[in-house]
Protein backbone atom coordinates (compact mmCIF):
# COMPACT_ATOMS: atom_id res chain seq x y z
CA UNK A 1 0.00 0.00 0.00
CA UNK A 2 1.16 3.47 -0.67
CA UNK A 3 0.36 6.73 1.44
CA UNK A 4 -2.18 8.70 0.38
CA UNK A 5 -0.73 12.17 0.11
CA UNK A 6 -4.22 15.23 0.44
CA UNK A 7 -2.83 17.92 -1.37
CA UNK A 8 -5.86 20.12 -1.59
CA UNK A 9 -7.22 21.63 -4.94
CA UNK A 10 -10.20 23.30 -2.87
CA UNK A 11 -11.04 24.17 0.56
CA UNK A 12 -12.54 22.43 2.03
CA UNK A 13 -10.75 19.14 0.52
CA UNK A 14 -12.45 15.40 0.12
CA UNK A 15 -11.09 12.04 -0.15
CA UNK A 16 -12.93 8.82 -0.80
CA UNK A 17 -10.78 5.67 -0.23
CA UNK A 18 -11.16 1.79 0.50
CA UNK A 19 -8.86 0.62 2.52
CA UNK A 20 -7.31 -2.86 1.96
CA UNK A 21 -8.97 -6.07 2.05
CA UNK A 22 -7.04 -7.62 5.13
CA UNK A 23 -8.41 -6.53 8.21
CA UNK A 24 -7.21 -4.34 10.50
CA UNK A 25 -4.33 -2.97 8.21
CA UNK A 26 -3.03 0.32 8.21
CA UNK A 27 -3.39 3.37 5.55
CA UNK A 28 -1.59 6.18 6.24
CA UNK A 29 -3.02 9.31 5.05
CA UNK A 30 -0.45 12.43 4.80
CA UNK A 31 -2.06 16.07 5.98
CA UNK A 32 -0.18 19.20 5.13
CA UNK A 33 0.45 21.58 8.19
CA UNK A 34 -1.66 23.95 6.62
CA UNK A 35 -4.90 21.60 6.95
CA UNK A 36 -6.57 22.73 10.74
CA UNK A 37 -9.54 20.50 10.66
CA UNK A 38 -10.00 16.94 10.14
CA UNK A 39 -12.96 15.31 9.52
CA UNK A 40 -13.11 11.31 9.43
CA UNK A 41 -15.62 8.93 8.16
CA UNK A 42 -16.47 4.84 8.23
CA UNK A 43 -19.20 3.62 5.77
CA UNK A 44 -20.73 0.75 7.24
CA UNK A 45 -18.18 -0.38 9.44
CA UNK A 46 -17.02 0.65 12.25
CA UNK A 47 -13.13 1.87 12.03
CA UNK A 48 -9.93 3.15 14.37
CA UNK A 49 -7.77 6.37 13.54
CA UNK A 50 -3.91 6.13 14.83
CA UNK A 51 -2.33 9.72 15.29
CA UNK A 52 1.15 8.72 16.18
CA UNK A 53 3.44 5.14 15.31
CA UNK A 54 1.35 3.89 12.43
CA UNK A 55 3.29 2.07 9.44
CA UNK A 56 1.26 1.80 6.29
CA UNK A 57 0.23 -1.31 4.94
CA UNK A 58 1.20 -3.39 8.50
CA UNK A 59 -1.56 -4.87 10.60
CA UNK A 60 -2.64 -3.06 14.14
CA UNK A 61 -0.56 -4.09 16.93
CA UNK A 62 0.61 -2.06 19.98
CA UNK A 63 -0.33 1.01 18.37
CA UNK A 64 -2.92 3.23 20.41
CA UNK A 65 -5.81 3.25 18.03
CA UNK A 66 -9.10 5.59 18.71
CA UNK A 67 -12.37 3.59 17.66
CA UNK A 68 -14.91 5.68 15.45
CA UNK A 69 -18.40 4.33 15.40
CA UNK A 70 -20.12 2.95 11.58
CA UNK A 71 -21.54 5.72 9.75
CA UNK A 72 -20.26 8.18 12.74
CA UNK A 73 -18.23 11.23 11.82
CA UNK A 74 -15.45 12.38 13.64
CA UNK A 75 -14.12 15.70 13.92
CA UNK A 76 -10.32 16.72 14.94
CA UNK A 77 -8.89 19.81 15.33
CA UNK A 78 -5.01 19.98 14.50
CA UNK A 79 -2.72 22.01 16.48
CA UNK A 80 -1.29 25.32 15.19
CA UNK A 81 2.00 23.98 16.20
CA UNK A 82 1.97 21.00 14.17
CA UNK A 83 3.28 20.79 10.69
CA UNK A 84 2.73 18.08 7.88
CA UNK A 85 1.80 15.05 9.56
CA UNK A 86 0.13 11.59 8.94
CA UNK A 87 -2.57 9.51 10.82
CA UNK A 88 -3.24 6.15 9.83
CA UNK A 89 -6.84 4.93 9.60
CA UNK A 90 -7.86 0.86 9.82
CA UNK A 91 -11.18 -1.10 9.82
CA UNK A 92 -11.96 -4.70 11.24
CA UNK A 93 -13.58 -5.34 8.24
CA UNK A 94 -12.07 -5.92 4.73
CA UNK A 95 -12.67 -3.19 2.21
CA UNK A 96 -14.25 -0.52 4.59
CA UNK A 97 -14.57 2.86 2.30
CA UNK A 98 -13.73 5.92 4.26
CA UNK A 99 -14.12 9.61 3.73
CA UNK A 100 -11.51 12.15 5.04
CA UNK A 101 -11.82 16.15 4.96
CA UNK A 102 -9.44 18.55 5.55
CA UNK A 103 -10.05 22.36 5.57
CA UNK A 104 -8.08 25.53 6.80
Amino acid sequence: MAAVDIVPLSNPFAVKQTLSGTPNTQQEFKIKGSHRRVEIQFVGAAGVVIFNGGTDGAVIGSEIAYPIAADATFFYDVPNAQGDHSIWLASGTASTVCFIVVGD
